[in-house]
């Protein structure tokens, strides 16, 4: 047996689960080393040491690294990892209001204030102040009003900065202004020196890193995770933002900022929205992530976690701008999907794009959270299957408690620990997918197809009302939202693997190779075809690149209509580019027909299977390590053909158990059947080996 099939049968920690193990009580040392013995026995990895609601013990107190340090120690000798959460509870950032008791750290907005007329108006507040037209929100005739001037009965804009209000879950105080690297720096100081002081000695050996949780730069006229009133005029600020806009982009923001909550001239593209967008990006990826990331390396520890929020484009315009362009800021990069039946398939591809593209080996998913205690094995299983199946290879179960006691019982039950009468077997679903996880380890994926991801053209469209919550509420946005999702579909029943390009990455990582074939290569991934899908907008360095690209004789694949603004501005060359490139109606029939119709080193042979069967492959010199999931949650495939290429033989490898079997190869073709849910990971090889057939 191979070092690999060995690792297979009996996976190390490293591709274990690791759970976010709740410190909810008043904590006792011999039942927290009692409760590590369980996690053992339940086969998981290690765990993150998390503050939850319910923490009777001072957080971050003298006693809280002692117990800190006998976990790290007690995981240790069972061969298991220990990881540190930066903040009591959730979103980091506030070392538990210890950061923002100090105004000048608390979050801060621009308020819009629409006024009737701005004659008389108290101005010493305000940033700016406009005399405009205003029909909706159409604006015409824009002035901007000095102190003691009239504006001749015209519409008032007040623009005025403000902390966020004060609220229970950031303990009494605010959210971070994430924005401002001083106020970073007094959060390292809070939580990851302190840290360092009492537990440093174990960092990098028997504390591996640290979890960020739910970090952004605050919502852009949006109510979620914000109490201030009216938010849909509210834009995330902080001290710098003019000064940094006008180095970035040459201008004073403060001349234009009823550009940046409402339509000029009934126009609705506007470059001044996307580079408010870039730039507030940019200040947080630089400010908060950058200089975090940068303690970690320094102090030998990972830096993992999710950001907030991914389910959508608009979710992510809305809390961050970009989610895939914050995971370079990641040692492991993650995700957070709860609930059962939350398809949002993307969040995760995404992740497996960024990291593909950066070289980051190890993807973290927080999975499991708001399900409930009817949750059983096979609901696990079918969650934890399709997370997998895009790279998810650290997961972190939400939540395992320490104690039920009082509003601890309440915490998105159900405990994924003793307090469930499953916790004895629970071992059989953690050595399945630890076994999975060294599978899909194996190789380089087979992946050549890049999808540009639409999430700027969102940007460039922001205004009040443009959300309900975390979703598009105005119908463009939505019907960009539907055709991010269908595409993705669409690829996937032709078993067309795929990665997303950020056009911020792209700017950042991309490059034509012109050697033939010719390639796109973004960072450590080479691509042969680029699909250009639901983009309104796209930069201008995305279209030098796509120009680069085509000349090269590489493939574009236009879907729908091609953008018809660069860099906010309407501009028709996309549309003659795209006339010289391959171009295929936004309609599902046609999309299936052309790729189903390009190579494919594996296929399924039965189209209506097909639609069914997800599938992801990685190659080394002379293997091919595929993984099938049916997708179907009522529907058995019996005997699905699949083709591989010639002079290959065909081994079942089973995680349920670490055996591995033969499966007959007939002209080119294994069969396959696929329960509802169900996984096949198939190994295909040049060498025939003597292996028992499958029962």
């Amino acid at each position: 047996m191979g070092k690999t099939e060995e690792l297979f049968k009996n996976p190390t920690a490293e591709y274990r689960g690791k759970p976010f193990w709740s410190w909810n009580g008043k904590l006792e040392k011999s039942e927290l080393l009692r409760q590590i013995e369980v996690f053992r026995q339940m086969g998981m990895g290690g765990y993150f040491c998390h503050s939850r609601i319910g923490l009777e013990t001072e957080y971050l107190g003298n006693e809280w690294f002692d117990l800190i340090n006998s976990c790290a120690e007690k995981g240790a000798s069972l061969g298991m990892e220990t990881w540190l959460y930066d903040e009591d509870r959730w979103p980091s950032g506030i070392a538990g209001g210890m950061v923002t008791k100090h105004r000048e750290n608390r979050m801060k907005f621009l308020r819009m204030t629409v006024l009737e007329s701005c004659e008389d108006t108290d101005r010493t507040d305000a940033v700016a102040v406009f005399a405009v037209n205003l029909d909706g929100l159409s604006f015409s005739g824009k002035e901007r009003i000095s102190s003691g001037s009239q504006a001749g009965g015209r519409t008032g804009l007040k623009f005025t900065v403000e902390d966020m209000v004060r609220e229970d879950s950031c303990n009494g105080y605010t959210y971070l202004d994430t924005m401002k690297r001083e106020a970073t720096e007094c959060f390292i100081k809070e939580t990851h020196e302190k840290y360092r002081e009492h537990c440093g000695k174990h960092f990098g050996k028997e504390i591996l890193g640290i979890f960020t949780d739910e970090p952004h730069r605050g919502a852009i006229m949006a109510g979620f995770g914000n109490s201030n009133p009216d938010s849909e005029y509210l834009l995330p600020f902080t001290d710098k933002l003019f000064d940094e806009f006008e180095s970035a982009y040459g201008y004073d923001l403060r001349d234009f900022l009823p550009e940046l909550y409402l339509w000029k001239d009934g126009e609705k593209v506007s470059p001044v929205k996307w580079q408010y967008m870039e730039l507030t990006e940019r200040l947080f990826l630089e400010n908060f992530l950058a200089p975090i990331h940068d303690w970690c390396r320094k102090n030998n520890m990972l830096f993992t976690g999710h950001l907030l929020h991914e389910d959508s484009l608009t979710a992510q315009t809305t809390m961050i701008g970009s989610i895939m362009r914050a995971y370079e800021y990641m040692d492991v990069p993650g995700v957070d999907v709860l609930t059962e039946h939350n398809y949002c398939f993307w969040i995760v591809k995404q992740l497996q794009s960024a990291a593909r593209q950066l070289g980051k080996n190890k993807m973290l998913s927080e999975l499991y959270g708001v399900t409930g205690w009817q949750f059983d094995f096979e609901s696990h299983k079918s969650v934890g299957d399709w997370q997998a199946l895009f790279g998810i290879n650290l997961r972190c179960h939400h939540l395992s408690w320490y104690s039920m006691r009082g509003e601890g019982k309440r915490d998105y039950p159900a405990s994924i620990s003793y307090q469930s009468a499953w916790y004895p077997y629970y071992s059989y679903v953690e050595d399945y997918f630890s076994r999975l996880n060294v599978f899909l380890e194996q190789g380089e994926p087979v992946c050549d197809l890049l999808v540009l991801n639409p999430v700027e053209s969102l940007w460039y469209q922001i205004h009040p009302g443009w959300v309900n919550g975390l979703d598009a509420a105005e119908p463009a946005m939505k019907r960009l939202e539907r055709q991010f999702r269908q595409l993705f579909h669409w690829l996937m029943q032709t078993q067309t693997d795929f990665d997303y390009g950020d056009e911020g990455i792209l700017a950042a990582h991309a490059a034509v190779d012109a050697a033939q074939p010719a390639a796109l290569r973004v960072g450590q991934m080479r691509y042969r075809r680029v699909v250009i899908c639901g983009c309104t907008c796209i930069r201008a360095s995305t279209l030098q690149l796509l120009r680069s690209f085509s000349a090269a004789g590489g493939e574009l694949v236009w879907i729908g209509t091609p953008p018809r603004y660069i860099a906010g501005e309407a501009f028709s060359e996309c549309a003659s580019l795209a006339a010289a490139d391959i171009r295929l109606p936004l309609r599902k029939s046609d999309v299936l027909r052309y790729f189903r119709a390009q190579p494919q080193s594996v296929r399924i042979m039965d189209d209506n299977a097909a639609a069914e069967i997800y599938l992801q492959m990685r190659q080394t010199d002379d293997c091919i390590f595929a993984f099938l999931w049916n997708k179907s949650m009522s529907r058995t495939l019996h005997d699905v053909p699949v083709r591989i290429p010639d002079g290959l033989y065909a081994e079942l490898w089973d995680c349920r158990d670490g055996a591995v079997y033969a499966l007959p190869v007939r002209n080119n073709c294994v069969s396959v059947s696929l329960a509802p849910g169900a996984v096949r990971t198939v190994r295909l090889c040049r060498e025939q080996r003597a292996l028992p057939p499958l029962p």
